[in-house]
């Protein structure tokens, strides 16, 4: 594996998809890996593999840091990936600060729920958009 931190997301949810291709734009010096966690089981790297058996990635965002095999969800895992892009390390410094981190795990936990809901809302497609890598 590659030293990039490896997300999961849910390609048949509209919101999504978009913050994948959003990611995917925002990510211009390549840190980040976008994986699809409906192929997370069939991927050739064991470890992935491992994170999809042992993991409810359906129910929020999840990264995966092959460097050291960690694996963070919901809020946290958004934090992660902030950390990685441009402009994101000290904001996402700021945010692990417990009262922002609460209300990031919160806001984040709210979204997640109702998802599919606010993907219908914003019109948003469901069709995976973003190429596999």
């Amino acid at each position: 594996m590659t030293d990039r931190l490896l997300v999961l997301y849910d390609r048949d949810c509209g919101i999504c998809v978009a913050t994948a291709a959003r990611l995917r734009r925002w990510d211009r010096e390549g840190r980040l890996e976008l994986l699809a966690l409906q192929a997370a089981g069939t991927d050739d790297r064991p470890l992935v593999r491992d994170v999809a058996a042992g993991h409810p990635l359906h129910d929020e965002l999840h990264v995966l840091d092959p460097a050291t095999g960690a694996v963070e969800s919901g809020g946290r895992a958004f934090l992660e990936i902030a950390e990685r892009l441009p402009g994101g390390r000290r904001p996402a410094a700021l945010a692990r600060i417990p009262p922002a981190a609460w209300v990031i795990g919160l806001g984040y936990a709210l979204i997640a729920r109702n998802r599919r809901a606010i993907s219908r809302a914003l019109r948003l497609d469901t069709a995976c958009a973003v190429p596999e890598r």
